[in-house]
């Protein structure tokens, strides 16, 4: 284990010798870091297309485009859960800009109290975005191949440079993503959510489609809002327990 963390503190520190030497660098990769359009954005995109994609349709309602993307975002929700709960049960780790032990230099700009209060692994931005970007290989290896380098690049390497993660808490949540979407590819045909899926979609249309762009919103924004509310309800009921 300790081989693993000196591996891990030495990745990282080797990406850190480039921060503070250029101000468009720092600036670049804070600003790519910041923006979920940018990160999330064209995968959520990319599934909307598949969606309205015209296809044929089998016993259980559409095929093909339409089974795809019910289960990215099943395998994408299921990414986030696991992370969240690994996040609960592990031991708290300080991300690299809150560790003192370890002589990271920030960026230009990053401020050391940024997500102070969150556990660094594994990362929950890494699990969701492979576990969209695994989904895409379904149709093509080669969409796979490079929806995964998209995740790997733009949503979790900023976040390596930055110092919010290391390389090791990347590399967990990528495992999880991965394997989220893998489950949710095997397990969801098997559940007749389809069905039910094509249901809803033709009972109730407008609903169906209010309902799934706030969901899309939330994948965008690596559901940020629903992380949040369950921190505060964790903290509510270990404030609970505790009692006066």
């Amino acid at each position: 284990m300790d081989a693993l963390v000196h591996l891990d503190q030495a990745l990282l520190l080797s990406l850190n010798q480039l921060a503070g030497k250029s101000v468009a660098l720092d600036v670049a990769v804070r600003g790519i870091a910041n923006l979920y359009i940018i990160k999330i954005g064209p995968f959520c995109a990319a599934l909307w297309w598949l969606w309205f994609r015209k296809e044929g349709t089998g016993d259980a309602g559409p095929t093909g485009s339409r089974r795809l993307v019910v289960d990215a975002v099943i395998g994408a929700a299921l990414a986030v859960l696991l992370s969240m709960v690994i996040q609960a049960l592990m031991p708290e780790r300080p991300r690299p800009l809150h560790d003192l032990s370890v002589p990271f230099v920030p960026p230009l700009g990053q401020s050391r109290e940024a997500l102070k209060n969150w556990s660094s692994f594994p990362s929950d931005n890494a699990a969701i975005a492979f576990a969209l970007a695994a989904s895409f290989f379904r149709p093509s290896r080669l969409a796979g191949v490079l929806a995964c380098l998209w995740a790997a690049v733009v949503v979790c390497l900023p976040r390596v440079y930055l110092g919010l993660h290391y390389p090791g808490d990347v590399t967990a949540g990528a495992l999880i993503g991965i394997a989220s979407a893998v489950i949710a590819a095997r397990l969801v045909p098997t559940t007749g959510v389809y069905r039910l899926v094509w249901w809803l979609e033709d009972r109730y249309r407008p609903w169906f489609y209010s309902g799934v762009f706030l969901m899309t919103y939330e994948m965008v924004v690596l559901f940020e809002d629903v992380r949040r509310a369950a921190g505060g309800a964790a903290k509510v009921l270990r404030g609970l327990g505790h009692g006066p």
